[in-house]
């Protein structure tokens, strides 16, 4: 399958899934929300972050330069002295 052919939403639902399931086995703890559960902001929230994950899957190269955050760097008005914190 490729990044084309996945949508922001199943991508967000599937990210959230993982990443409860991964919590306790880096020492932090799992919220215990379903994605159902989750406020309609914070799922918003994350099909947003996913589409702009999924536009820089797209749009750039796997030999760009790593670090580059093209779709962020849009979307945030710019990258000039802010850092991820990824």
């Amino acid at each position: 399958m490729s990044v084309e052919n996945v949508s922001p939403e199943s991508l967000a639902k599937l990210f959230h899934h993982y990443s409860e399931a991964l919590a306790p086995d880096f020492g932090l703890s799992a919220s215990s929300l379903d994605w159902r559960e989750l406020s309609p902001q914070e799922r918003s929230r994350m099909i947003a972050a996913t589409r702009l994950a999924l536009l820089d899957l797209r749009t750039t190269n796997l030999t760009s330069v790593p670090g580059s955050l093209p779709a962020v760097a849009e979307f945030s008005g710019g990258s000039e002295g802010k850092e991820c914190g990824c």
